[in-house]
């Protein structure tokens, strides 16, 4: 990269408007579903400086947060606190969302396991709705 595309880079990225509240210009690739929010909830929130993300506590409104959360975290995360750049900003929400990935899928994996192991065996030539006589 020369210097001079470098320099503009970084003032593009010194100019990002992240952490300015309300006032935070929000680029493009900001908004979007995270699951990372949605999955880790509170800990997302503190780790993005979303404090009110810790609602996701309280029993009975744990959902609603989670999909408040993965609806606009994105966005609130952009705001309520200072990134490097918005490619900085992208790479940390994009570590969550692949966090939230492997845990759905032990969830899934886990839950398939249970289910399966939980179902009984059949004795070999019994047909699926087919009685055993005593």
């Amino acid at each position: 990269m020369e210097d001079g595309m470098r320099d503009d880079a970084e003032e593009m990225d010194a100019a990002n408007g992240s952490g300015k509240g309300k006032l935070a210009r929000l680029p493009d690739g900001v908004a979007g579903w995270s699951w990372g929010a949605f999955v880790f909830s509170w800990i997302w929130a503190i780790g993005n400086r979303t404090p009110w993300g810790l609602l996701g506590l309280v029993p009975g409104v744990g959902l609603v947060v989670r999909v408040l959360l993965g609806l606009k975290g994105r966005e609130w995360a952009w705001r309520s606190r200072r990134w490097d750049s918005l490619s900085h900003f992208k790479r940390v929400q994009r570590r969550w969302n692949i966090a939230a990935g492997v845990v759905l899928a032990l969830l899934l994996a886990a839950l398939a396991l249970g289910i399966a192991h939980d179902r009984p065996a059949r004795p070999a030539g019994q047909q699926s709705g087919e009685q055993l006589e005593l």
